[in-house]
């Protein structure tokens, strides 16, 4: 929601009342504003006219624990590519192998492909 009076954003409390972010403003009172009409909207796109008084904010929060969560490795091997690489092992020679992108070098160059064979586990990197 926005203050009736400087139009900063805001939000209202469980009993439709806001207090203005911004010190100079220092607005707090109901979102109708001090005269009643600055809970009305109209849409710029529909030319509808939306009464704001009515809203409600909600005090629930999602849970951010997939932000802190850690993969298994097993899970972030990459992209399994079938016949676009073969293994170098001379013992091996398959040719499905994980593919994943990393940066390795400054921010200006371009990121290292890192390899993992399925059947070996070997490992290698290819440079662009």
């Amino acid at each position: 929601m926005f203050c009736p009076i400087c139009g900063a954003l805001s939000f209202p409390d469980s009993k439709n009342n806001i207090k203005c972010p911004d010190y100079k403003c220092g607005y707090e009172g109901p979102l109708s504003g001090p005269d009643g009409k600055g809970g009305k909207f109209i849409d710029p796109m529909s030319g509808e006219e939306i009464d704001l008084t009515n809203a409600t904010a909600k005090n629930a929060t999602k849970s951010l624990k997939h932000l802190t969560e850690v993969v298994e490795e097993e899970v972030a091997r990459g992209t399994l590519r079938i016949g676009d690489y073969i293994c170098p092992n001379p013992k091996c020679q398959k040719n499905r192998v994980y593919v994943w992108m990393q940066q390795t070098r400054s921010s200006d160059e371009p990121e290292t492909k890192m390899c993992t064979c399925e059947s070996c586990g070997k490992k290698w990197r290819e440079y662009q």
